[in-house]
Protein backbone atom coordinates (compact mmCIF):
# COMPACT_ATOMS: atom_id res chain seq x y z
CA UNK A 1 0.00 0.00 0.00
CA UNK A 2 1.36 3.46 -1.03
CA UNK A 3 0.57 5.86 1.08
CA UNK A 4 -1.38 9.38 -1.02
CA UNK A 5 -1.47 12.45 0.91
CA UNK A 6 -4.13 13.52 -1.51
CA UNK A 7 -6.06 11.17 0.43
CA UNK A 8 -5.56 12.83 3.70
CA UNK A 9 -6.01 16.57 1.98
CA UNK A 10 -9.50 15.81 0.66
CA UNK A 11 -10.87 13.83 3.71
CA UNK A 12 -13.38 16.15 5.23
CA UNK A 13 -12.85 17.73 7.98
CA UNK A 14 -14.76 15.91 10.33
CA UNK A 15 -13.28 12.66 9.12
CA UNK A 16 -9.66 14.70 9.97
CA UNK A 17 -11.35 16.07 13.25
CA UNK A 18 -11.89 12.29 13.86
CA UNK A 19 -8.78 10.73 13.02
CA UNK A 20 -7.00 13.18 15.10
CA UNK A 21 -8.99 12.57 18.15
CA UNK A 22 -8.57 8.55 17.38
CA UNK A 23 -4.94 8.82 17.22
CA UNK A 24 -4.88 11.04 20.31
CA UNK A 25 -7.23 9.25 22.59
CA UNK A 26 -4.80 6.13 21.90
CA UNK A 27 -1.98 7.91 22.79
CA UNK A 28 -3.98 9.30 26.25
CA UNK A 29 -4.40 5.95 26.89
CA UNK A 30 -0.93 4.06 26.48
CA UNK A 31 0.72 7.08 28.44
CA UNK A 32 -1.76 6.65 31.33
CA UNK A 33 -1.70 2.85 31.80
CA UNK A 34 1.86 3.06 31.52
CA UNK A 35 1.72 5.78 33.73
CA UNK A 36 -0.30 3.72 36.12
CA UNK A 37 0.74 0.40 35.97
CA UNK A 38 4.52 0.34 34.35
CA UNK A 39 3.68 -2.65 32.63
CA UNK A 40 5.17 -2.95 29.27
CA UNK A 41 3.96 -6.43 27.83
CA UNK A 42 0.22 -5.41 27.05
CA UNK A 43 1.35 -1.66 25.90
CA UNK A 44 4.15 -2.80 23.24
CA UNK A 45 0.69 -5.30 21.70
CA UNK A 46 -1.06 -2.31 21.62
CA UNK A 47 0.97 0.08 20.36
CA UNK A 48 1.40 -2.34 17.23
CA UNK A 49 -2.38 -2.35 16.55
CA UNK A 50 -2.66 1.14 16.84
CA UNK A 51 0.46 1.18 14.53
CA UNK A 52 -0.74 -0.98 11.75
CA UNK A 53 -4.13 0.00 11.89
CA UNK A 54 -3.03 4.14 11.64
CA UNK A 55 -1.88 4.26 7.88
CA UNK A 56 -5.01 2.55 6.90
CA UNK A 57 -7.41 4.93 8.67
CA UNK A 58 -5.40 8.12 7.57
CA UNK A 59 -5.98 6.16 3.76
CA UNK A 60 -9.54 6.56 4.49
CA UNK A 61 -10.53 3.24 4.16
CA UNK A 62 -13.65 2.28 5.42
CA UNK A 63 -13.12 -1.42 7.48
CA UNK A 64 -10.29 0.85 9.32
CA UNK A 65 -12.49 3.05 10.25
CA UNK A 66 -14.61 0.31 11.62
CA UNK A 67 -12.34 -1.05 13.51
CA UNK A 68 -10.98 2.44 15.13
CA UNK A 69 -14.86 2.74 15.96
CA UNK A 70 -14.98 -0.66 18.18
CA UNK A 71 -11.83 -0.13 19.44
CA UNK A 72 -12.69 3.18 20.67
CA UNK A 73 -15.55 1.72 22.41
CA UNK A 74 -13.47 -1.23 24.37
CA UNK A 75 -11.37 2.20 25.13
CA UNK A 76 -14.48 3.85 26.62
CA UNK A 77 -15.26 0.59 28.55
CA UNK A 78 -11.44 0.78 29.97
CA UNK A 79 -12.33 4.28 30.73
CA UNK A 80 -15.16 3.29 32.88
CA UNK A 81 -12.74 0.87 34.92
CA UNK A 82 -10.50 4.34 36.01
CA UNK A 83 -13.46 5.26 37.45
CA UNK A 84 -14.10 2.31 39.56
CA UNK A 85 -10.15 2.94 40.88
CA UNK A 86 -10.34 6.21 41.32
CA UNK A 87 -8.64 8.05 38.56
CA UNK A 88 -11.66 9.80 37.66
CA UNK A 89 -9.80 13.01 35.72
CA UNK A 90 -7.81 10.02 33.60
CA UNK A 91 -11.25 8.18 32.77
CA UNK A 92 -13.03 11.57 31.93
CA UNK A 93 -10.46 12.68 29.30
CA UNK A 94 -10.66 9.24 28.11
CA UNK A 95 -14.24 9.55 27.44
CA UNK A 96 -14.67 12.59 26.14
CA UNK A 97 -11.28 11.33 23.75
CA UNK A 98 -13.14 8.37 22.44
CA UNK A 99 -16.60 9.39 22.43
CA UNK A 100 -15.55 12.72 20.33
CA UNK A 101 -13.43 10.25 18.13
CA UNK A 102 -16.43 8.10 17.50
CA UNK A 103 -18.47 10.96 16.97
CA UNK A 104 -17.17 12.41 13.97
CA UNK A 105 -15.91 8.92 12.52
CA UNK A 106 -19.62 8.65 12.41
CA UNK A 107 -21.04 11.89 11.45
CA UNK A 108 -22.43 11.04 7.63
CA UNK A 109 -20.01 13.44 5.81
CA UNK A 110 -17.30 11.48 7.26
CA UNK A 111 -19.05 8.29 6.71
CA UNK A 112 -19.68 8.99 3.01
CA UNK A 113 -16.44 9.42 2.55
CA UNK A 114 -15.07 6.59 3.74
CA UNK A 115 -17.11 4.32 1.91
CA UNK A 116 -16.84 5.97 -1.36
CA UNK A 117 -13.00 5.11 -1.24
CA UNK A 118 -13.12 2.00 -1.46
CA UNK A 119 -15.20 2.06 -4.91
CA UNK A 120 -13.28 1.79 -8.28
CA UNK A 121 -12.18 5.03 -9.92
CA UNK A 122 -12.68 4.30 -13.58
CA UNK A 123 -16.39 3.46 -14.70
CA UNK A 124 -14.67 0.21 -17.04
CA UNK A 125 -13.87 -1.46 -13.33
CA UNK A 126 -17.17 -1.26 -12.32
CA UNK A 127 -18.42 -3.06 -15.86
CA UNK A 128 -15.72 -5.82 -15.48
CA UNK A 129 -17.84 -6.31 -12.15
Amino acid sequence: MQFKIEKLKNMPYTGKVGVTLWAVSWIWLISVYYYLTKDTDWLIKLSIMVVILAPFLFQGQNWARIIAMLGNAMGIILSILFFFKGFVLFGTVMVMLFGGSIYFLVIPATSRYFKTQGRPDTPADEKSR
